[in-house]
């Protein structure tokens, strides 16, 4: 009986191939830190006293940028553990780490580009 109960409370070991919620959410939080750097590095060095249209999408830029940067960092992590040991990190994981990391923030940042430009064409002051 003794061995069953203590059987029964031992935990599995995790896969090392699922991803686990808790570093995924390190990674997004130090991707979010390193944007508010971005845009704070922006915001207290370089732009200018009043804000405007191209100093607005500057200071985007640098938000997102930080972002980028953490993205592109991680995702060159997961390439280097997957050359390293290939069975602990599935194309799965190399796609979404991609996808979500580089790719959405290119993405929005494209987009706000394009928004901003939009802008600028018409005339908004």
């Amino acid at each position: 009986m003794a061995t069953n109960k203590a059987a029964a409370t031992r935990r599995r070991a995790p896969d090392p191939t699922q991803p686990r919620p808790v570093p995924t959410l390190l990674r997004y939080i130090s991707c979010g830190l390193l944007s508010l750097a971005g845009g704070a590095a922006w915001r207290f060095t370089l732009s200018p006293n009043a804000v405007g249209i191209v100093t607005a999408f500057a200071g985007i830029f640098f938000l997102l940028l930080g972002f980028l940067v953490g993205g592109v960092y991680w995702y060159a992590h997961d390439l280097r553990v997957r050359k390293r040991t290939p069975q602990l990190m599935p194309d799965e994981r190399i796609v979404f780490s991609f996808v979500v990391f580089v790719m959405v923030p290119f993405a929005v940042l494209a987009f706000i580009g394009l928004i901003w430009l939009l802008s600028l064409l018409i005339g908004v002051h």
